[in-house]
């Protein structure tokens, strides 16, 4: 009875493959500022279109980063919305390479409740400053030819013996139960060149030896092999680590220790803990043990920082652990946040005279095209010519960003009729769906009523009819009259 029952249960176990999944990001298609050897910006390269000369000015920027010799300087990216000033930093970011530190933040963080503003400004700061250090070690570098390892009868006590060998020369060594539990911990078998740190006993697995690649039949694809070191078992070895003044700073904070680097939760760091770091990282500079790697520190929408962030700005910058700043804004002659009176781009006159300008412009039709297909790419979305084209004119007219908006929006409408491509139909049911910045005030105006005003006024539970008849005459302000042509939504239509 059991074995039939059990023979009608049938198990089914799926198994999602994720390895080909990919978050698609507004800049995921940005890997680098598209410059050649001579720093000459090309047309449409690395995802970079247009705005040749700002990532010309982006690329000296760049080369000053990684010359590492010139730091505290302000670059102000100013420019319309939708003219690319973000993708310049990203490009920045995806050119300068792991070893650079690049810190980015929207200027809104900065107002945060757990922090004061000049500390958040003070931590971004210092995660952009990196500190290259180099330690002299000494490694026991060879090819494992035998592990002995003998096993007390209670269990408890371990000891054993590592015959280890280069080209040149084979030694033994005694084991105790530290070594034994690594060696075991990284599954160590004769014929694997090992590393050992002799100050740690750290044993780190390089790979199997070529004299023994006959000894494996079955190896997976995984299954590194290497030479037999050369030479000497113990070696000096240089290392360097690179890490913030930041992370230096978390370590060192008693209060919160190395573990607030993993939580983030680092709180308030006080500036006498600072001041000791600083002092010890230049005692290791003049001793040659470390160097320190100024980095990039990128604030988008500068110009909602107040006017006391921006004087902690200033005073920053003078600092001898300073980062290049590169700062981005939309604005034009506005309000400098925290004052009355009006500076250009919402910065301070001072900053602004500290800060050299990179200035974007709006993209041309032809550009827009180019990077609506890059982004169409990018999201594995066929569009047809005429959609493209289409989408190319809903750009220009509108902005770049609503223009990007609707590839994805078209590709599920496209998909609801099991279709292979986005056609022009698609694009204009979404541009018919969804309204654009231009469409969504002008039907503000249209119904400023039904919307509750700056007084709370708001006129509820209106019939049709009353407000059809006060739409039948509209005045303007010159004291003629106008009547609306068409239902609402026909209006719309034909726009």
């Amino acid at each position: 009875m059991a074995s039939s029952i059990a023979s009608s249960i049938n198990t089914k176990v799926t198994t999602n493959d994720v390895n080909g999944l990919s978050l698609i990001a507004a800049h995921s298609h940005i890997t680098g500022l598209g410059l050649d050897d001579n720093l000459q910006p090309q047309e449409n390269a690395q995802g970079m279109v247009g705005q040749l000369k700002a990532r010309k000015a982006a690329g000296i920027v760049l080369k000053m980063v990684q010359a590492g010799k010139i730091a505290g300087r302000a670059v102000l990216v100013a420019g319309p919305p939708s003219t690319g000033k973000t993708a310049i930093a990203m490009g920045l970011s995806q050119s300068l390479g792991s070893e650079v530190p690049f810190t980015a933040i929207a200027a809104s963080e900065v107002f945060s409740l757990e922090l004061s503003k000049t500390e958040a400004l003070t931590q971004a700061f210092r995660k952009s400053i990196g500190i290259r250090i180099k330690e002299e070690t000494e490694i026991i570098e060879g090819e494992v030819v035998e592990i002995q390892i003998d096993r007390s009868i209670t269990g408890g006590h371990k000891q054993g013996k590592l015959t280890i060998k280069t080209t040149d020369m084979e030694t033994i060594y005694e084991l105790g139960n530290k070594m034994i539990e690594g060696l075991t911990k990284e599954k160590v078998l004769a014929g694997d060149v090992i590393s050992i740190d002799k100050a740690s006993g750290r044993i780190t697995k390089l790979g199997k030896s070529f004299t023994r690649a006959r000894d494996y039949d079955a190896m997976g694809p995984e299954t590194k092999f290497v030479q037999c070191p050369e030479g000497e078992l113990q070696k000096r070895k240089e290392v360097v680590h690179t890490v913030s003044l930041h992370e230096i700073d978390v370590i060192n904070s008693r209060q919160q220790g190395f573990l607030a680097l993993f939580s983030g939760d680092t709180g308030e760091i006080r500036s006498e803990v600072r001041d000791q770091i600083n002092t010890k990282v230049a005692e290791w500079k003049e001793e040659g043990k470390a160097e320190i790697v100024p980095g990039v520190l990128f604030i988008d929408e500068v110009h909602m920082l107040d006017i006391e962030c921006f004087s902690f700005i200033n005073r920053a910058l003078e600092d001898d652990f300073s980062p290049i700043v590169m700062m981005a804004t939309n604005r034009g002659i506005s309000k400098t946040r925290g004052t009355n009176y009006k500076s250009p781009h919402g910065l301070p006159i001072d900053l602004l005279d500290r800060s050299i300008i990179i200035h974007t412009s709006n993209y041309t039709g032809d550009e827009i095209r180019t990077i609506l297909s890059i982004r169409a790419n990018e999201e594995e979305v066929e569009l047809t010519g005429d959609a493209l084209a289409l989408l190319t004119k809903i750009g220009q007219e509108t902005s770049l960003r609503y223009a990007s908006n609707l590839i994805s929006v078209a590709q599920q409408i496209s998909l609801k009729k099991r279709a292979s491509q986005v056609e022009l139909q698609d694009i204009k049911r979404a541009y018919m769906l969804f309204l654009d910045s231009d469409r969504s005030v002008q039907y503000l105006e249209k119904h400023s009523s039904q919307y509750i005003d700056d007084f709370g006024n708001v006129v509820i539970g209106k019939g049709d009819n009353e407000h059809e008849s006060e739409e039948k005459v509209d005045k303007k302000d010159d004291g003629s009259e106008t009547k609306p042509s068409g239902n609402d939504a026909d209006k719309m239509e034909t726009d």
